[in-house]
């Protein structure tokens, strides 16, 4: 059997960047704890996380290379912003150079986890713009690049299922010359960090005792007499058979003194979501518990996973039971979500083997903290001649958060909503050297700036849609992010009580 040394060799014969890795066997190390301990040291940092049920989370910090790209410019490495003549996708492409690495038919052989290393951060929604010819009539207020992604060389790959930790390293030429001490060293580094790790908080004591007070007055980018007159007029479009389907959102903000890593620390315990993470630039974080992916690139097979249709949670089992069945059984959230489920059969057929496009998985409920969705699962064949960022322009941004027709309905919201979308129902990304992809979509997610909390939130609006119900849900969606805003001002609280109590 093959060493990673022997890989590696074979692999610098051919290419100037390389995966070096060691597995370490998963005892008590917390991927939180490490996310926390690399932190310290970088302004740039991320956590992705899978939920209770997932099989990977990845950990990172300190990247090689940082990408922004606003408004047709681009700023490399906290540069100013230059005029740049390719689109942003084109533009990633170039940056990311995957020739220099091998791809993953091979990396595949070797049994290394989905995502080893490469581009991590997020698309905004508003990269649409880029692709399609939209109106701007919106208010650009929080003023976010489009893209922001942070080249990673380094990674920390968690397998919850075989309890291993994969320490990943890229190395380049200069071991061609030099042989692989330099990646052994940093490899070594790595795992040092691993086993220095204090033990964290168990959940449960995390929040033990925790009461979270209401927050302040939170602002709204509609208010609901806006928002249901939006609805109305959407409406009218529909009646008038412009569009089936479109999925209205509102803006809420708050002020706050809690950092991103105290609300995430938080949510993660109450509402753990299978595609969750923390990104942190120095100008602002995103908290998300997403529950949707937008796609996955593997070993090119292609999947999304639209989520439409939902309910609140049960007070009990029983109420939880027959808010399952009602969900099932109403036939305009059927109708709603077959629609949507066949847009994402069409975007994935523009970029696919002729014929591989597929649905493996139909309306199956998934239960969250606060809602219930019905999903699916869509599945096909990269196309020979497409790469994964070809992919993510065909299925961005995700039908379910935009509405059927696409581009019509993005049109509407410019329209109707009054401020940009930014990073919301856009995508956190890992873009893989090797042409792995995972993208989620950009919702139960918390914008963090300037002291200031940002959630946003929609509902898919359709002929028979009630106006204050609608605006009603789209509330309702953010409130595990505000819990853990609350929650975590109630953990600060009592860690200071607890300090001047020490001092007196």
């Amino acid at each position: 059997m093959k060493r990673a040394e022997d890989w590696v060799n074979e692999w610098l014969e051919r290419y100037e960047r390389v995966p070096f890795w060691r597995k370490v066997k998963w005892e008590n190390e917390s991927p939180w704890m490490l996310y926390k301990q690399l932190r310290a040291n970088s302004e740039y940092a991320f956590i992705l996380e899978s939920g209770r049920n997932g099989r990977y989370t990845y950990v990172g910090a300190n990247p090689t290379a940082v990408l922004a790209y606003k408004n047709g410019q681009v700023s490399e490495n906290g540069t100013s912003f230059a005029p740049v003549v390719s689109d942003p996708m084109t533009f990633v492409r170039r940056w990311m150079g995957h020739e220099f690495s091998p791809a993953a038919e091979e990396t595949a052989q070797v049994g290394l986890p989905e995502w080893i290393g490469g581009a991590v951060g997020y698309i905004s929604y508003d990269t649409g713009r880029y692709y399609e010819n939209l109106p701007c009539i919106a208010k650009d207020d929080l003023r976010l690049p489009d893209v922001y992604l942070m080249m990673m060389e380094e990674v920390y790959a968690f397998d919850h299922e075989a309890r291993e930790i994969t320490v990943i390293v890229y190395i380049g030429s200069k071991a061609k010359l030099h042989g692989l001490d330099e990646g052994a060293e940093r490899l070594k580094s790595m795992l040092d960090v691993l086993a220095d790790l204090p033990v964290g908080p168990g959940e449960n004591a995390l929040l033990e005792g925790l009461e979270g007070a209401p927050l302040g007055n939170l602002s709204t980018s509609f208010d609901q007499a806006g928002f249901e007159e939006a609805v109305r007029r959407v409406q009218e479009y529909i009646a008038a058979g412009d569009v089936f389907q479109v999925n209205l959102s509102v803006r809420q903000t708050g002020t706050t003194e809690c950092g991103a890593e105290e609300i995430y620390e938080v949510l993660r315990a109450i509402n753990p979501s299978p595609y969750m993470g923390l990104l942190r630039f120095p100008e602002f974080q995103l908290v998300s518990a997403s529950p949707e992916l937008l796609l996955r690139i593997k070993d090119k097979t292609l999947s999304t996973r639209p989520i439409a249709g939902t309910r609140r949670r049960g007070r009990n089992a029983e109420e939880d039971a027959a808010l399952v069945r009602e969900l099932l059984d109403n036939e305009k959230e059927v109708a709603e979500h077959i629609m949507l489920v066949d847009l994402e059969r069409n975007d994935l057929g523009r970029v696919s083997r002729f014929g591989s496009v597929h649905v493996d998985e139909l309306m199956v409920v998934e239960k969250y903290s606060h809602v219930m969705h019905i999903v699916s699962n869509v599945k096909s064949e990269l196309d020979e001649n497409k790469d994964m960022y070809d992919a993510v322009i065909a299925a961005f941004p995700g039908g379910t958060i935009t509405g059927a027709p696409k581009v019509r309905t993005m049109e509407i919201i410019e329209e109707l909503e009054p401020v940009t979308r930014g990073p919301y129902t856009g995508s956190i990304c890992a873009f893989g050297f090797d042409g792995n992809a995972v993208c989620n979509i950009i919702i139960r997610t918390m914008i963090l700036k300037d002291g200031q909390a940002h959630v946003q939130a929609g509902a898919g609006i359709v002929i028979d849609s009630v106006p204050k119900a609608e605006y009603y849900e789209s509330l309702k969606k953010a409130e595990a992010l505000w819990k853990a805003l609350s929650l975590a001002e109630a953990k600060r609280r009592v860690e200071k009580r607890k300090r001047e109590e020490s001092r007196a």
